[in-house]
């Protein structure tokens, strides 16, 4: 049982319903907070990104009603308007007008859609607002022509001049200048709008670096924060007992592994501060625009009711998609990696079609989950394209009409326009976090399942100058005094275990209803040799995996030289306990890395093991170095090759205990012969426990168990279970017919 509990795995698509899971949160903001100051600058940078994004719709509306439009209405400040309109009103009028002379000022047409339509029409009626629109022109370059023009209008009172070279021209005479001539009357305006146009230009600039440095650091973030998970979730995997092997497919550790945290990598990097940047942006945007119109951001975030359904919707639906997504890709991968594994059975059964047939429902059930993303993505995203256009029409259709009331400018209409597109944008984008985020919870609790394993074998440091060596004479009993203290530790790292090995009424079962072994009791002197046999299933190996500490036993003790192996650091054990399997495993590497197996290189040791188990023979024989590339699983090596430097293996090792299980059952007559000398220099200084069919390579062993049904019935020597005509004679007269 884990320690929170564990995520079932025969259940994956099972899941939390909610995206906040306080574990997986925990998780991610471990591996976050290692290296915060790259989240610190990411954050940072959003404090300058949402501004500027917020800022230049603003300044385009500036641009349109101050420099291009500049319309508006000639006002008259008297002692009447206190009794027309509030205080209040009067100064909203003022706010942004342009002093003109004495008690007169330019007012912005914008200005008035503070007044109600009484109001301006009483207004009106006083002559305290003109009943005609003016542009407002400042310090024009008038040539002659002009200047005659701007005579006659000022006679028609079309046109009126103020102090500081400032006009006021009458909206429908400008029909009167040509284009040309409008740009040099409005030159100042022109300068204003380069101005405008220049800073509006810096502010991308500054936002462009901003957002290169935050995904820059968001990069780093992510790319270091999944370094530090992929090796932890390695090193954990690597900790997991032999027995949560047994019943986890390599193909859904390796997905774990690889596309689970690249999934994260994702979510780090394109999600975590970018989303709160999106959710700035839109309160920013919703902000700004009740503060410059009321009506028409009311109309914008009449929409959002129905965004947040959609989001809701589109949660409830991506989230169980992207769950079995993750799923039928493990299940893929596992069957792959089973399949190409082994290929070779798969050839000589002709089952290539049956395994073809399996692979395509494994394929279309892969299909069949992204489809199902691919309708739920087609629905979301081409309503919330609907629902940005619908609302663009609506605020047209009320600005054009609040533009012909005088109610709302150019400027503010542009302004709506841009924060919508700014508005719905993240929207788009939140989608696709989204779809992010149900991945990264997704994967999140897959590499959890996989954290929270608890079933891990004892950690102890590999240290070997830290440990401490107690003597002990091969006669020692148990130490009684050390019996529930934590492992007990080694004086000299040089000095190795003698090799008493002794079994106590030992008990062990895989399942609770199932004994594999019962009453197993035997012991072992140090430089004796023990040979097991039995038919196939009997228990041998699992007896052996007991020894070395794969499985725990449900009763009994396992005692090497007096020691209880569960108080053995385990770094020690395994470097004193070498076992050669029937099938060897050799890994993509070198020959010398396969025989030295991260030991420290040592020229003249590495030569004389593969000297002695004659390898180097058939290394020579191919021309081969020790450092000759071996390829996955040792392919291009002979049975009989990669049990040799298998044997090759333990000789470098020089442990004090070897485990040979049908170690020689892969090599023929010729190549048996010739390491069987070497065999027996090897476990004559040595411990070992020989597990063998073949009954000719156990006579020489100074005891013979013999194992059936999971228990000890008989023992001794070969001549002596000869003699006693059981099931050792039965077994060896069906060899050799004794």
């Amino acid at each position: 049982m884990a320690k929170y509990g564990r995520i079932d795995k025969l259940n994956e698509e099972k899941s939390n319903k909610t995206i906040y899971n306080r574990e997986i949160f925990s998780l991610l903001f471990k591996y976050i907070f290692r290296y915060k100051r790259y989240l610190i600058y990411a954050i940072l940078f959003v404090a300058v990104i949402t501004p500027i994004n917020l800022i230049i719709p603003y300044f385009f509306k500036n641009v349109i009603d101050n420099v291009v439009f500049k319309k508006g209405y000639l006002y008259k400040n008297s002692y009447e308007v206190s009794h027309l309109i509030s205080m209040k009103e009067i100064n909203l009028l003022l706010k942004k007008a342009r002093f003109l002379v004495g008690d007169k000022y330019f007012i912005p047409s914008s200005s008035l859609r503070y007044l109600s339509k009484k109001e301006k029409t009483q207004l009106g009626e006083k002559g305290i607002i003109s009943k005609d629109e003016f542009v407002l022109i400042e310090k024009p370059v008038l040539n002659d022509e002009i200047k005659l023009r701007f005579s006659e209008l000022i006679r028609n009172k079309k046109l009126y001049l103020y102090p500081n070279n400032i006009y006021l021209l009458n909206i429908n005479s400008l029909s009167n200048f040509k284009v040309s001539e409008l740009l040099k009357i409005r030159q100042k305006d022109l300068k204003r709008l380069e101005i405008f146009i220049a800073v509006i230009f810096l502010l991308l600039i500054i936002q462009f670096f901003s957002s290169y440095l935050q995904i820059l650091s968001l990069m780093k973030l992510s790319q270091y924060a999944m370094r530090d998970l992929r090796k932890d979730l390695f090193a954990h995997i690597m900790s997991l007992k032999v027995s949560y092997f047994d019943k986890t497919p390599v193909g859904r550790l390796i997905s774990r592994a690889t596309n689970d945290v690249e999934t994260l990598n994702e979510f780090f990097s394109s999600v975590m501060v970018t989303l709160l940047q999106d959710i700035l942006i839109m309160l920013g945007i919703a902000v700004m625009m009740f503060l410059v119109d009321l009506k028409l951001a009311m109309i914008v975030i009449a929409a959002v009711p129905f965004m947040i359904g959609l989001l809701v919707l589109f949660r409830m639906k991506a989230r169980k998609v992207y769950l079995l997504i993750r799923t039928k890709i493990s299940s893929l991968n596992s069957f792959l990696n089973e399949t190409i594994s082994g290929i070779r059975i798969i050839k000589i059964f002709s089952a290539e079609d049956k395994n073809y047939s399996k692979f395509k429902k494994h394929n279309l059930s892969l299909f069949d989950a992204q489809i199902k993303q691919l309708y739920v993505m087609a629905i979301f995203r081409p309503l919330i394209s609907f629902l940005r256009w619908i609302t663009i029409a609506f605020i047209v259709c009320w600005g054009a009409k609040g533009i012909v009331q005088g109610k709302v400018s150019y400027g503010i209409l542009v302004m709506f326009i841009a924060y919508i597109e700014r508005f719905f944008s993240p929207l788009h984008e939140i989608s696709e976090k989204f779809d992010i985020m149900q991945s990264a919870v997704a994967a999140s609790e897959k590499i959890l399942s996989v954290l929270k394993e608890s079933d891990t074998e004892r950690l102890e440091t590999d240290n070997f100058n830290s440990i401490k060596i107690q003597s002990i004479t091969s006669n020692n009993n148990y130490d009684k005094n050390h019996s529930d203290s934590g492992a007990l530790l080694y004086s000299d790292s040089s000095k190795k275990l003698k090799g008493r090995i002794e079994v106590k009424d030992l008990y062990f079962s895989y399942r609770s209803d199932e004994w594999v072994l019962r009453d197993i009791s035997f012991s072992v002197e140090p430089g004796q040799t023990l040979a097991i046999v039995g038919r196939t299933g009997v228990g041998k190996t699992t007896l052996i995996n007991l020894i070395m500490g794969f499985y725990i036993p449900q009763k009994g003790e396992i005692l090497i030289d007096g020691m209880r192996i569960d108080k053995i650091p385990l770094n020690i054990l395994r470097r004193n306990i070498v076992s050669v399997m029937q099938d060897p495993y050799l890994f993509s590497r070198t020959i010398k890395e396969n025989i030295t197996m991260g030991l420290e290189y040592d020229e003249k040791r590495f030569f004389e093991a593969i000297e002695t188990v004659g390898l180097r023979e058939f290394m020579e024989k191919r021309n081969y170095n020790e450092n000759e590339m071996v390829m996955e699983r040792g392919a291009t090596f002979s049975a009989g090759e990669r049990q040799l430097i298998s044997f090759a293996r333990a000789l470098y090792v020089n442990p004090s205990i070897l485990i040979l299980d049908e170690a020689t059952s892969s090599i023929d007559s010729e190549t048996e012969q010739l390491i069987q000398n070497a065999l027996e220099k090897l476990v004559r200084e040595r411990t070992s426990i020989v597990i063998a069919h073949r009954l000719s390579t156990v006579k020489k062993a100074n005891k013979i168990l013999v194992i059936d049904d999971g228990k000890v019935v008989e023992s001794g020597t070969h001549s002596q279970l000869i003699e006693n005509r059981g099931l050792y004679y039965r077994l060896y007269s069906l060899q050799f017919a004794y």
